[in-house]
């Protein structure tokens, strides 16, 4: 079912790029599991924390929303958890490689994937036991998206979201035009950035706050963030700047609030 809402212009922008974003997805790539299936965990990586949190409030036929699906690749995994899986994303594109992807790997009958916003879903109250989004609410409208997150979650519920973060002082130097020579912060399909995205605040976190009253937030990405200088994105071994991460923001809490990375774990009461 297609949504039919008059999207906003940013809307719109957004649609265009995952339009031809999701051309890109190589159908025959190996989806990787290991955050689901390996016996190694890494509580020191933001994208694998998502998954540990989804296994361990994993219940016998209970019904996840992918919060903004993308191509499908993150719902597959929760699929692998054992989730029955709906999702929803902005791009026809996306949602016609998401079936794909779930077809190809043998789970067609866990997958269903739908055209929407984040800001009007198309679902009833009180319907998902869980709900995940993966970098999704930098690009929309946070308040309008966690009021539709809260309506459609069952009491007792619980949703994750996975952000990244603004710290004023590492982001006014990440913003100078010397960083920025070496890291580009224009639209970009090679660096998936679009035109509208921006990172979360803390009045972004208030918003969601005042929605989800009891929300717990965990931090990451310290010294990570240089990772990008020294390692390649599709590099699989564990990050060490991660590993130092964990440790530091352990013993020194403080250093949690330069983190440029957030969890949002928020349950509905």
């Amino acid at each position: 079912m297609t949504s039919v809402v008059e999207l906003t212009d940013r809307q719109k922008r957004e649609k265009e790029y995952y339009d031809q974003y999701a051309g890109s997805f190589d159908l025959n790539r190996e989806v990787d599991f290991s955050p689901v299936v390996a016996k190694e965990k890494r509580p020191w990586n933001s994208y694998w924390s998502v998954y540990h949190l989804a296994a361990e409030s994993f219940k016998p036929n209970a019904l996840l929303l992918d919060f903004g699906s993308g191509p499908g690749d993150n719902a597959l995994r929760f699929a692998k958890i054992g989730y029955k899986v709906e999702g929803f994303d902005i791009s026809e594109s996306n949602v016609a490689v998401s079936h794909m992807v779930f077809e190809k790997n043998g789970f067609s009958g866990q997958g269903n994937f739908q055209v929407s916003p984040a800001e009007t879903l198309p679902y009833p109250d009180n319907h998902f036991d869980f709900i995940a989004g993966i970098d999704i609410l930098h690009h929309i409208d946070i308040a309008k998206s966690i009021a539709e997150c809260r309506r459609v979650l069952k009491p007792g519920g619980i949703a994750i979201f996975r952000e990244p973060l603004e710290v004023p002082l590492l982001d006014l130097i990440r913003n100078t035009w010397v960083v920025k020579l070496f890291a580009p912060k224009k639209k970009s399909f090679e660096l998936h950035i679009t035109e509208d995205e921006r990172k979360l605040n803390q009045t972004d976190i208030a918003v969601v706050g005042k929605i989800f009253p009891n929300q717990v937030l965990k931090r990451y990405f310290l010294l990570a963030r240089f990772d990008k200088f020294i390692r390649e994105g599709s590099d699989p071994q564990p990050s060490l700047l991660e590993k130092i991460d964990y440790f530091l923001m352990t013993k020194i809490p403080a250093l949690r609030y330069l983190g440029g990375v957030v969890i949002f774990v928020l349950k509905k009461d």
